[in-house]
């Protein structure tokens, strides 16, 4: 008969002294321990410095999604091949064009504003497509992976760094990331994402998932995710000046958009490279 929930009448630990004392004892410390030491992550640059392997003198490269053109610009500047980048949003190429006059690459690199299901069609040929972050925002995304399988040479290569949901994002976490952040929720879905690649003609040559380890790479250097979180606290203790400065779409596309880093930093998202080639290369 226990006594006082912790021991018993004869002295000895109950169950649920001996769980405490074995969660909170060396064990679970040494545990700490290992968690505080580096598993050696590789960062985004792995991404680039893999695509560029690929290129040789002369090739095309096509970054779809370009936004402000620095990956393009990092592919392009220190090799001898060509650059065209696309983007639907006109502050994303005016941004891109000024980035790619700065570096002096006008001659090697365009951009302009299109959308990749607006590839099909196009007399275009590139040996090298990069979409990174890309994919979650297609509206038509058969038609894009269409557009892009469209003009990828026989023997090229598609990289696409995107997100897929892993079963620890809830669904009112999923609809967050519809509604506020212009995300297709049906896009962040493994299976229907490579059902698309098929549909479009791409077969996956390579899939890695990066998972935390961008993340990690991250937070080891510069903290961005705890900067994300010390922001949303802040957004959300400051909620009703917030709305009313700025209007309830801001606030919570914000809101939205600072889980996003956070969600992959869990779990809840899962980075993935798809290295892509076309299944017609015979």
């Amino acid at each position: 008969m226990e006594s006082d929930g912790v021991r018993r009448a004869d002295g000895s630990a109950t169950a649920h002294a001996e769980r405490l004392g074995r969660v909170y004892g060396p064990v679970t410390w040494d545990v700490y321990e290992q968690l505080d030491r580096s598993l050696g992550p590789r960062g985004p640059e792995w991404l680039v410095e893999r695509a560029a392997g690929w290129l040789r003198a002369g090739d095309a490269v096509l970054d779809a999604g370009c936004r402000d053109g620095a990956q393009l610009i990092r592919l392009v500047g220190e090799r001898d091949v060509t650059g065209y980048g696309i983007d639907p949003v006109e502050l994303h190429v005016r941004q891109a064009r000024e980035a790619v006059e700065a570096a002096g690459l006008e001659e090697r690199i365009s951009v302009e504003r299109l959308g990749m299901e607006e590839l099909a069609g196009s007399e275009r040929r590139f040996d090298l497509i990069w979409c990174r972050e890309v994919v979650p925002q297609l509206e038509d995304l058969a038609g894009a992976l269409a557009g892009a399988a469209s003009v990828l040479k026989a023997d090229g290569r598609m990289v696409v760094f995107t997100q897929t949901a892993t079963e620890l994002l809830t669904a009112g976490e999923a609809d967050m990331m519809s509604r506020h952040l212009g995300n297709v929720i049906a896009n962040l879905d493994e299976a229907t994402l490579e059902t698309a690649f098929a549909g479009a003609g791409l077969v996956v040559d390579e899939k890695d998932v990066i998972g935390t380890e961008w993340r990690e790479y991250g937070e080891e250097r510069t903290q961005p995710v705890s900067r994300a979180l010390l922001r949303l606290a802040r957004l959300r203790r400051t909620r009703e000046a917030m709305v009313a400065e700025h209007g309830a779409d801001v606030y919570q596309h914000v809101e939205a958009n600072l889980h996003w880093e956070v969600y992959q930093f869990l779990g809840k998202l899962r980075p993935t490279v798809y290295v892509l080639k076309r299944g017609d290369r015979s």
